[in-house]
């Protein structure tokens, strides 16, 4: 019987008792991996909250001694991470389906001597928050530069006058928009100096 993430958890109790996790948990609970995320600055939980705009992840764990008697936790996070795209600065979906091994720890020497294919997990304290689990697979999933498949969008295009737009006609901020022209102040000085009544 499996069921879902507990706020806190017990690691070494989970292996005791080869917990099983299993759930769905909505993105905006996961405070690291939300700036990287689209929009992630403007939506808030009331809109983040596992509906199709704020998205969420589905995660399965298992937590048990392995054949040498070593506490692991094993899982899989899958899900669609919605993604602001660097070409074209629309929204872009990632897929991520990631599998976890883990090995519970309790210091580096632990660590260095694990077998290949487990991950450390650091105990540092009796107990600590699972969806950490998670959001760590999450985050290093997400690209350095996320992006739509090569030919599936154009980058925006700047109009005369105007600001950046991008294929689909959605305005983009552009530099001049939100910045002060250089030469702005030394233009007035300019314009000062060669003015005869400002010589008067």
């Amino acid at each position: 019987m499996s069921v879902s993430f507990p706020d806190l958890l017990d690691p070494r109790k989970a292996v005791a008792q080869r917990a099983v996790f299993e759930g769905e948990l909505a993105l905006w609970r996961l405070p690291r991996l939300a700036p990287l995320l689209w929009q992630a600055e403007v939506d808030g939980p009331e809109q983040q909250d596992g509906s199709e705009d704020g998205g969420s992840v589905r995660y399965r764990f298992e937590f048990g001694p392995d054949a040498d008697g070593r506490g692991t936790a094993r899982g899989r996070v899958a899900g669609q991470l919605p993604l602001r795209c660097q070409r074209c600065f629309e929204r872009c979906e990632l897929a991520v389906d990631a599998e976890v091994r883990l090995a519970l720890v309790s210091g580096i020497d632990e660590a260095k001597v694990l077998p290949p294919q487990y991950e450390p997990l650091m105990i540092e304290d009796r107990l600590m928050r699972p969806t950490d689990l998670i959001e760590d697979e999450l985050i290093l999933a997400v690209p350095a530069i996320p992006r739509h498949p090569e030919g599936d969008c154009e980058p925006p295009r700047l109009l005369a006058g105007g600001p950046l737009t991008s294929a689909g006609g959605e305005q983009q901020a552009s530099v001049a928009e939100t910045s002060t022209h250089p030469f702005a102040g030394l233009a007035a000085l300019r314009q000062e100096r060669d003015d005869p009544k400002s010589q008067d």
